[in-house]
């Protein structure tokens, strides 16, 4: 059986401080995801996935789901979960609900996991996690009810199974996670390819084990044949090989992990909400911090360390496996990236900037984190006071909401 109390046992073997700190930020984590679930994002798509739900719980489960911007449609089981959402609630805040608290699950299996570890590595891996439970993109992310944004749950299951793989019956429901991520959204492949590649190369499985990860993954891929029949009859999807030279993956690992790229939601507002709060400037100067302390922690690592990726140390394992292979099979199919290709990426690219900072000093990580946390909240709290921003968030879907009951409000009601 799984040791579930022994490992989250081992959060006792770090020391006082940091258990207060991570206290802290798991705090801080569940308030950013769960706030103001009004002023969640309420566009084409979201609005899309509520009607395709409705449409699928009336009339059954589709094949297809919605385009991808690699240009082929996802597949139908993206659908699915929300239909099941719909089902028990047809409500666009309870979808964005579920999202949430399947996001803190994610967060929840992902401390679990990191439990396993050895201390020296473990503690990397705490401070990994928390810097993806506070950073800007993964809570936007959890807050939408968007297929991909589901897919922390399943880069966690594949994470578990892999952890405990001695376990025969881990194997086949680790394919079976590789199948459904990749369903949930395209990217998804990539990752369940990057795990299994890495295990192959690194891992030395064997051929029957290695049947019944494969097993798995073609039993979850049953409800897909209708699916992959549309998507070979449509081609190769958006495919260029410009796409390839502009390493967009890479290029947004270095913008999106930090923390700080509002200008993804924010656009034309990037301005107002650079002043905001009072025209006091905040939110540039805590950028500004956050750049000096990366750029002085790299350069300080790179100083003093050979900077060598190695498969025997567990940390590099999880980089190989969840950023390096699948970055480089993104890169190479010359599809156009965009930041939620990266959502299955982030905790590990988290952990990956973490090994630095911890690398100079704890003070210095716990700094980071917390301005982290503080820009994620500034952007919240600019969002709810602004309900509109001129970007790719746009309205938000209480003032939607707040209009359409204004405009159907009968002129002869009106003061």
């Amino acid at each position: 059986m799984l040791n579930i109390a022994g490992n989250f046992e081992s959060l006792k073997t770090v020391k006082l401080p940091d258990n207060l700190f991570f206290l802290l930020v798991a705090g801080a984590a569940l308030l950013m995801r769960l706030i103001w679930p009004e002023d969640m994002e309420w566009k084409f798509d979201e609005q899309e996935m509520f009607r395709l739900a409705g449409e699928a719980v009336q009339n059954g489960l589709p094949a297809v789901g919605m385009p991808s911007g690699g240009g082929l449609p996802n597949a139908g089981f993206s659908i699915w979960p929300f239909a099941l959402f719909y089902s028990l609630h047809p409500s666009p805040l309870f979808m964005a609900w579920c999202v949430q608290l399947l996001n803190i699950l994610a967060l929840a299996l992902m401390v679990f996991c990191a439990g396993r570890y050895a201390e020296e590595n473990r503690r990397i891996l705490f401070y990994g996690l928390a810097s993806f439970a506070v950073s800007l993109m993964p809570v936007l992310f959890a807050r939408k009810i968007w297929a991909q944004d589901l897919m922390p749950v399943l880069i966690a299951l594949m994470w578990l199974c892999y952890e405990y793989r001695h376990k025969w019956y881990c194997l086949p429901l680790m394919g079976l996670s590789m199948a459904f991520a990749g369903q949930l959204h395209l990217s998804g492949f990539y990752y369940g390819a990057g795990l299994f590649t890495a295990m192959l190369l690194f891992k030395r499985v064997s051929f029957k084990r290695s049947l019944l990860i494969v097993s798995g993954a073609a039993v979850g891929l049953i409800p897909a044949m209708t699916w992959i029949e549309t998507a070979l009859q449509q081609g190769g999807g958006i495919s260029h090989f410009f796409n390839i030279v502009k390493f967009e993956f890479w290029l947004r690992c270095l913008t999106d992990v930090p923390g700080f790229n509002a200008y993804y939601s924010a656009e034309n507002d990037i301005q107002n909400f650079a002043r905001f709060p009072f025209n006091a400037f905040v939110v540039p100067i805590v950028a500004t911090v956050i750049t000096l302390l990366i750029l002085f922690a790299a350069y300080r690592y790179l100083k003093n360390n050979t900077f060598k990726v190695q498969a025997t140390n567990p940390l590099h394992f999880l980089l190989i496996a969840f950023v390096i292979i699948p970055g480089l099979l993104m890169t190479f199919s010359g599809i156009p990236i965009r930041s939620h290709y990266l959502i299955g990426a982030y905790p590990f690219l988290c952990m990956a900037l973490l090994n630095i900072l911890l690398k100079w000093g704890v003070k210095q990580a716990r700094m980071l984190i917390g301005l982290q946390a503080l820009f994620t909240l500034l952007f919240l709290l600019f969002v709810h006071q602004q309900q509109e921003v001129k970007g790719d968030y746009g309205k938000t879907y209480g003032r939607q909401m707040e209009e359409a009951q204004k405009n159907a409000t009968p002129k002869s009601d009106l003061p």
